[in-house]
């Protein structure tokens, strides 16, 4: 007897919706998505209990004729692609033909829709199979209405999450489209309540102001980057605001919403010391490649990608950001008034960014700030600005020394030594460290091999005391036994520890001339708000939380 059997069809109908609907967001997704394509301008949400008893997307798009409705609903019917080529010039959001099918298989669906000049039509399936065409007036456009979702699938029901939980998705998805689509509007509700109001927009400061709170607008800057029709563009905020999770960063590729692990990290790492560790910027981007480059088609739920030239399109992606990141503070915010959101954002606090703990936007575009002394011989307290400044002063001179020699990457002044200095290491620490003479020579240290466990050091940076070498040299050999790194990384390594051991320690007292040069010095900088080792710099204190706190 045979082993192997061909499924019946209600099952595998079943089997091909769980790899699409994963939840009510999932419902979500697919239907806006398809509303998109459509060329809507508006699209409206209803949400009944998270979307677990309900959902009903509708939209002012193209419509459907009688034929294309009822063709809609079965599997791998698209008006998206026609061909195998197509697969690999996607230029669509939806396209497997998938999306109708795969949800009408687990719930009961009806669907009303109407062309311009045409006939409504509107088709009732259940459990992937039609019941019901009718012909019905309606308005240009598309409904939807999905009820009962995993009606047929009482086990994949019971792993949905509370109302709150699926609610939350649900809006995340709406918010994804609405960022990638400000000229859409969006409207949300939840039991009949509003909860998103979004109109469109010409701006997409105005959108990110709308989702991200204006609160958020003085910190972003734009970026954009243009390589071989490879365009890279949209907003990041300011090293000075972030966030303790990732949710308030977007990818977008050719207008679709993506995870990708490439993109985040390259994200990531421009902002390599310069935030804290476990935090995040807001970044809201978009990455525009040719069609053919990009396979969208390696996950039925098409958020993950593949790129055909993923170092190319790191090397765009990180440059373009380092290099918006590295502009002077007062080039960073754009020129113009920031546009205010139109709709006040309803969903108080979701999906907003916070500011660092207490560290706020530091004011050295504006007027100099006047150091008034030092606290416990480790802080030095300005005034100006209409606020207070307390700057934590070795890693402001941490941050300073680091900027330099980023500046000068490559040719760094030595101070050549009158008596060379013998330093005795471990024979494995003078193995690793031989391994990047030229990268220290390069940072201004130079050193030879002096027997087995001997290096002789003949010059230094004019800002390392020749006590300070040995220790520096060992955590660096120490550092580099933990793993292979590149040698950009290895560089960056050997400047954030040269800045450490070189920089005024904490419990020095300083002269007035000497704190008001540092302060000088640090305006001078694009990345003032931490250490290389992500610690924060300063705290800034404005009249108005200086009164709230003393409740005036």
């Amino acid at each position: 007897m045979a082993r192997i059997r061909v499924l019946p069809p209600e099952v595998a109908r079943k089997i091909a919706a769980g790899e699409v609907i994963e939840r009510p967001a999932s419902v979500v997704k697919e239907l806006v998505e398809n509303s998109l394509d459509a060329a809507s301008h508006y699209v409206w949400v209803d949400l009944w209990d998270g979307g677990k008893r309900r959902i009903v997307v509708t939209d002012d798009g193209e419509g459907m004729g009688p034929e294309d409705a009822k063709l809609a609903l079965l599997r791998h019917a698209t008006s998206k692609i026609s061909a195998e080529g197509d697969l690999f010039a996607i230029k669509t959001l939806g396209f497997r033909g998938e999306a109708l099918a795969a949800i009408s298989a687990v719930s009961h669906l009806t669907l009303t829709t109407k062309t311009r000049g045409g006939p409504g039509t509107r088709v009732l399936a259940e459990g992937g199979e039609i019941k019901e065409l009718l012909q019905v007036g309606a308005p240009q456009g598309t409904r939807v209405e999905v009820e009962g979702l995993f009606f047929n699938l009482p086990a994949r029901r019971k792993f949905l999450k509370g109302v709150q939980t699926e609610l939350a998705h649900c809006m995340e998805v709406v918010l994804r489209m609405a960022l990638a689509y400000p000229e859409v509007g969006f409207y949300l509700k939840h039991n009949g309540r509003p909860l998103l109001r979004l109109p469109p927009v010409k701006d997409l400061r105005v959108r990110l102001g709308s989702v991200m709170g204006k609160e958020a607008l003085p910190f972003l800057i734009e970026v954009r980057g243009e390589e071989e029709g490879r365009v890279v563009g949209g907003w990041i905020s300011k090293p000075s605001f972030v966030r303790g999770n990732p949710k308030g960063i977007y990818l977008y590729v050719n207008g679709r919403y993506v995870r990708d692990r490439l993109l985040s990290h390259a994200l990531l790492e421009a902002y390599r010391g310069t935030i804290p560790k476990g935090s995040y910027p807001i970044a809201v981007l978009f990455l525009k490649v040719p069609p053919e480059e990009v396979d969208v088609n390696v996950h039925p739920t098409k958020t993950e990608i593949r790129f055909r030239k993923a170092d190319l399109i790191w090397r765009l992606f990180e440059d373009t950001l380092s290099k918006a990141l590295s502009r002077p503070l007062s080039e960073q915010t754009p020129s113009g008034p920031v546009p205010p959101p139109e709709v006040k954002e309803e969903v108080s606090g979701y999906a907003r960014g916070a500011p660092a703990p207490e560290s706020g936007e530091l004011g050295f575009v504006g007027p100099k700030w006047r150091p008034l002394g030092q606290v416990l011989g480790t802080y030095i307290v300005a005034e100006g600005n209409g606020g207070v400044l307390i700057v934590d002063q070795h890693a402001a001179h941490e941050r300073i020394i680091y900027e330099r020699l980023r500046k000068r990457e490559g040719d760094q002044d030595a101070q050549r030594l009158l008596v060379p200095l013998l330093i005795e290491l471990r024979k494995d620490e003078l193995r690793l460290l031989m391994e990047q003479t030229g990268e220290l020579a390069a940072s201004g240290l130079h050193l030879e091999p002096f027997g087995e466990q001997t290096l002789v050091v003949k010059a230094i940076p004019s800002f390392l005391r020749p006590h300070e070498v040995k220790g520096f040299l060992q955590e660096l050999a120490q550092d580099l036994s933990e793993g292979s790194k590149g040698k950009g990384e290895i560089r960056e390594k050997i400047w954030a520890l040269m800045a450490c051991k070189g920089a005024v320690k904490a419990n020095t007292p300083l002269s007035r001339e000497e704190m008001e040069r540092l302060l000088r010095d640090l305006a001078s900088i694009s990345h003032p708000y931490t250490c290389p080792h992500g610690r924060p710099v300063f705290i800034e204190l404005d009249r108005k939380e200086l009164e709230r706190r003393f409740g005036r």
